[in-house]
């Protein structure tokens, strides 16, 4: 970067990515927020000059089970060519493909982000590895290595990286409902569950995250359902079933309070 020239940066979306990444990037850069719900009535509130772009806004399901990246379309439609456009918001395969047919000349990046809502700022804070993958890496590179000292960036094909975040998301979707299960099965059996699944967490190799009983049952918040539902989708549209995900997935929906 120039360190006599301080980027311009609008972020598109505030949710709590948005918010993180603003709350962090600020204090390195001129940023702006562009919030995501404009799109329902008038195009995105960009600054009239910007360097660059983070695309952060929402991606719902869609009624056919799909990832609508419709937000992320709207976010790239209001953005000039030249300008990179890195999106962190989660994108299918099928989605990446519509993106490039309709945007087959803008700057692309795509990031996958794996911040947790309710700890996203300092997540975001404590990032040591970024996957990066498209148009723009030696751009982004360079951007995110002025605010983190010390940084690990891979460089993949974007469909490798939403294989990843899909993986991901959809593996401790799926380590939630195998516990979930466990826990019927010990009080069935009138076994304390909580020694249990200590006792197995223990390994390091499985650990004890996502091992935890709530009063809701199994998954839910913004992602787990929606990626693993879009995830199915996405194999389903590839000729491939995912089984495994599928039980898991039709168990948590019997458990789901």
């Amino acid at each position: 970067m120039n360190k006599n020239y301080v980027l311009n940066i609008t972020i598109a979306g505030y949710g709590f990515v948005g918010k993180a990444h603003d709350d962090i990037m600020n204090s390195y850069f001129v940023t702006n927020c562009a919030d995501p719900y404009l799109l329902e009535t008038s195009v995105l509130d960009f600054t009239d000059e910007h360097d660059a772009v983070i695309c952060c806004v929402s991606t719902p399901q869609a009624v056919d089970g799909t990832c609508d990246v419709s937000n992320v379309s709207n976010v790239i439609v209001n953005t000039a060519t030249d300008i990179p456009i890195l999106i962190k918001s989660t994108i299918s395969l099928e989605g990446w493909y519509s993106i490039k047919e309709q945007f087959p000349n803008h700057n692309l990046t795509f990031s996958p982000e794996f911040l947790v809502a309710a700890t996203a700022e300092q997540d975001f804070l404590n990032t040591t590895h970024l996957f990066l993958g498209g148009d723009g890496v030696a751009f982004w590179s360079r951007v995110f290595n002025t605010v983190f000292d010390e940084l690990e960036i891979s460089e993949l094909s974007v469909e490798q990286l939403i294989m990843i975040k899909y993986g991901r998301n959809s593996f401790l979707a799926t380590k939630v409902a195998w516990f979930n299960e466990l826990y019927d099965m010990c009080n069935t059996a009138g076994i304390s569950y909580n020694e249990v699944a200590q006792g197995i967490g223990d390994d390091p190799r499985i650990t004890t995250s996502h091992t935890q009983i709530t009063e809701q049952r199994g998954f839910g918040g913004h992602c787990f359902p929606k990626d693993t539902t879009a995830f199915i989708t996405s194999g389903r549209q590839h000729g491939k079933t995912l089984t495994i995900l599928e039980a898991a997935v039709a168990y948590n929906n019997k458990i789901r309070c």
